[in-house]
């Protein structure tokens, strides 16, 4: 496996940097970028600090990072694609299908979860009130089993 250390990514443990690979790895399969070599990450971390700087050079907002490190990106990364997979409501993420969320997946999540569904005061939401927050949820659930598949 080829060592982050070189791209300015210290400090990672083996199990991060193999995490990281397979999701660099899943977003390209999905489509959501065109290459998970680290050299196109670090491609395209260049690019985001050049457009960063850009909009600032002509006073336009930035909202975020108005710089970024190589490990900052990564996180970004990372995150973007995972957010991607779980928010998207379509049938497919770039080229991946989606697994089809039934109303049963759904409301066993909830029977099977309550916990996660209670207010401060002790009292659960309804099911109609989280049924969106389940639906990410199980979307969480079945994109961090396809990385755990890939680093099988």
């Amino acid at each position: 496996m080829k060592d982050l250390d070189c791209y300015g990514i210290e400090g990672l443990t083996e199990e991060e940097r193999d995490r990281a690979f397979a999701s660099l790895q899943i977003a390209a399969w999905m489509g959501l970028i065109p290459s998970p070599a680290m050299e196109a990450v670090e491609e395209r971390r260049r690019q985001k600090n050049q457009e960063i700087e850009r909009r600032l050079a002509q006073g336009e907002a930035v909202y975020g990072p108005t710089r970024y490190t190589p490990a900052m990106y990564l996180q970004y990364e990372l995150t973007r694609f995972k957010l991607a997979y779980t928010v998207f409501a379509g049938k497919s993420v770039g080229g991946y299908v989606c697994q089809e969320i039934t109303e049963e997946q759904k409301r066993a999540f909830y029977e099977e979860n309550r916990d996660l569904f209670t207010r401060s005061a002790g009292d659960s939401f309804a099911y109609g009130e989280v049924s969106m927050i389940i639906e990410k949820r199980i979307r969480e659930q079945e994109y961090e089993n396809i990385i755990q598949d890939l680093l099988r």
